[in-house]
């Protein structure tokens, strides 16, 4: 092999090993951010404290998350269970058709319930507490977290109305919030857990009549 050939393969395998390094760091970001949030919470949460713990500096989190709010966020979402890993993201085309409109609700909020009083839901908690007072912190929760869920509400309500089993004018997306909203309200503002009675009974007295057929 010749000089500019060694030269070149040398480095592709510095560029492997500094990608690997740059890899392995971001997750160390993350995981000391996940737990800079869940010990101080959003509001005295700091990037000193992060890099303190990732063993890193400053300057090596501010090249990668401008800021305070994005470095969060990823995290948050880091720690948390991808849709398609909680049940949320629900492919309908394999769906049986014995499977009710109730049905794939009551996984849904069996799911958030699950998620918000789980240690992921604590720093759930710090950032939606925080969000009722800074609009663009509430957008992008909204944008990341939110947005996601009420798509998947909302095609489920779809499926409904094709079944018959929902009124049109329900399948909207301020109907699909409801659920989780009631939810979100007495774990994250009452600090009650929620039980699969309660998400019966929020699905029977709440969501059904809301969304059946009249």
């Amino acid at each position: 092999m010749g000089r500019q050939a060694l030269a070149h393969a040398a480095g592709q395998a510095h560029d492997i090993v500094r990608r690997r390094r740059g890899a392995a760091l971001e997750d160390a970001i993350l995981a000391a951010a996940y737990t800079e949030l869940s010990t101080v919470g959003y509001r005295a949460f700091s990037v000193e404290g992060v890099a303190a713990r990732a063993r890193t500096g400053k300057a090596s989190i501010y090249r990668r998350w401008p800021t305070k709010q994005e470095l969060v966020l990823d995290a948050l979402l880091e720690a948390l269970p991808a849709p398609s890993e909680c049940g949320i993201d629900i492919d309908l085309a394999v769906v049986g058709d014995s499977v009710t409109t109730v049905a794939l609700l009551r996984r849904i909020a069996v799911t958030i319930a699950g998620v918000l009083n789980s240690p992921a839901g604590d720093a759930m908690r710090a950032i939606k507490c925080e969000a009722f007072s800074d609009p663009e912190l509430a957008r992008t929760v909204d944008e990341r977290f939110q947005a996601p869920r009420r798509a998947a509400l909302v095609q489920i309500l779809q499926r409904g109305v094709a079944r018959g089993e929902v009124r049109p004018e329900a399948a909207t997306p301020m109907i699909a919030d409801v659920l989780p909203a009631v939810i979100a309200h007495r774990v994250i503002l009452m600090r009650e857990p929620v039980t699969e009675a309660d998400i019966s009974a929020i699905i029977d007295a709440i969501l059904i009549p809301l969304v059946e057929v009249r």
